[in-house]
């Protein structure tokens, strides 16, 4: 950080889309029972001050921001000791806030999921975020700090009761609502943010995607996704790819386990792998589970194979798509965003068999409401002087900036996470 002292803990910048504003209604609430200061930056202000008026928040202030002009950027970055980016998709928009950032030593969290850029942006910026001090955070929406966060808490627990290394980590997500919503729209289902990444990405077509270890630390080290269905090895269910983005968990988690690797901490093995998949039967009848399963991972493959086909290809797809697809700040109804559940069954395995499970139990539309408040909190743990998150900088995880010890503030989040 600069020596003179930010103006503001966190600066929420994007505060006028569905997830935006459920972000500063959190920070509303919780940054005053913390102790600290929030505002939000934006470029248009009458519509920022709608937004905020829509959910009640009042930030100490309105900050013009705007990634298409850099001064505008240093300047709300220089005003922060966190920034909240919530302008994707990221790979169009993302690129200014981070290289202010990692000169400034300010930190940033963001919910990115495009992993090829996020790679680009780790060669480009890392050093430089090092040395500076700023830790930045992509990934820490709904995808993946709470898939990271339950398998560091599962993989730490096991090595701690047996001394060995971690071999693997095997996650089922079981999504619920009350059964009387309706899924209107794309949106409904899936954040016109999250939808527009994945179109960046197959648009881009980088390979990269199909390699779960491509955010490692260390050269040398590949793989490729297995999406064939199959069961959960401590629930016994079925599960299937976790479409739209199941290219997106695996790579956190693993550089997770290396940036502790090469902290010296032994809880991973050298060839730990993580796997994830939808609990197909928490969402339909039993004889429709293992259906549901192919379908999900011939979908998911689909996906995969998508950023490898020509460009012509990709591009006509991807308009296509995008007819009927969400756009960016589009979502469901906000008296429908309560209507959710989520809950992450969470086993590791160590080197001789023996197993921890874990559970993380979430309340909220994981791509709106639950991705906001899981944000929002994070960012106002790193910026907190009396949470106790690990020491480092440069490009981390949720797991390795937030740590452990910090698990109990999600509560006021709306997520558990505990052993099973």
């Amino acid at each position: 950080m600069t020596d003179a002292s930010p103006a503001f803990d966190v600066v929420l910048f994007g505060p006028t889309g569905v997830t935006g504003r459920e972000v500063a209604r959190h920070l509303h609430r919780r940054a005053p029972e913390l102790g600290l200061t929030w505002a939000v930056a934006g470029r248009d202000r009458d519509r920022i001050e709608r937004s905020l008026a829509s959910v009640g928040a009042e930030p100490a202030d309105i900050l013009h921001a705007d990634t298409d002009d850099r001064r505008s950027i240093e300047d709300m970055v220089g005003a922060a000791k966190v920034v909240a980016d919530l302008v994707g998709p990221f790979g169009r928009h993302g690129e200014p806030v981070y290289a202010a950032c990692a000169r400034a030593g300010t930190h940033c969290i963001d919910p990115c999921g495009e992993i090829d850029w996020v790679l680009d942006m780790i060669r480009r910026y890392d050093d430089r975020a090092t040395e500076s001090g700023a830790i930045i955070v992509p990934t820490a929406g709904f995808e993946a700090l709470p898939f990271d966060l339950g398998a560091l808490l599962a993989a730490h627990l096991l090595h701690e009761r047996t001394g060995l290394g971690v071999a693997s980590v095997d996650v089922a997500v079981t999504i619920t609502s009350d059964r009387d919503l309706r899924v209107r729209s794309a949106a409904d289902a899936v954040s016109g943010g999250t939808f527009a990444s994945g179109m960046e990405q197959i648009r881009r077509g980088r390979p990269e995607v199909s390699d779960p270890h491509v955010l490692d630390t260390r050269a040398g080290r590949s793989g490729r996704y297995d999406l064939r269905p199959r069961k959960h090895s401590g629930t016994g269910r079925w599960l299937s790819p976790m479409v739209p983005s199941p290219f997106l968990n695996p790579p956190v988690v693993h550089r997770s386990a290396s940036l502790l690797r090469d902290s010296g901490d032994t809880i991973h093995a050298a060839d730990f792998e993580y796997r994830e998949g939808v609990d197909t039967a928490g969402m339909l009848p039993g004889l429709l589970a293992a259906p549901a399963a192919v379908a999900g991972s011939l979908l998911a493959v689909g996906m995969g194979t998508l950023t490898g086909a020509r460009e012509k290809v990709r591009r006509s797809i991807v308009s296509a798509l995008e007819r009927v697809g969400p756009s960016p700040g589009d979502g469901p109804r906000p008296e429908d965003l309560d209507r959710w559940r989520y809950r992450l069954d969470v086993r590791a395995v160590d080197t001789s068999g023996g197993t921890q499970d874990v559970v993380v139990e979430a309340d909220g539309h994981p791509g709106y409401k639950s991705t906001a408040t899981i944000l929002g909190e994070a960012a106002l743990a790193l910026a907190d002087p009396e949470a106790p998150t690990p020491d480092g900088a440069g490009f981390l995880t949720p797991a390795t900036a937030l740590g452990l010890e910090v698990l109990d503030r999600f509560e006021q989040a709306g997520m558990r996470i505990r052993p099973a």
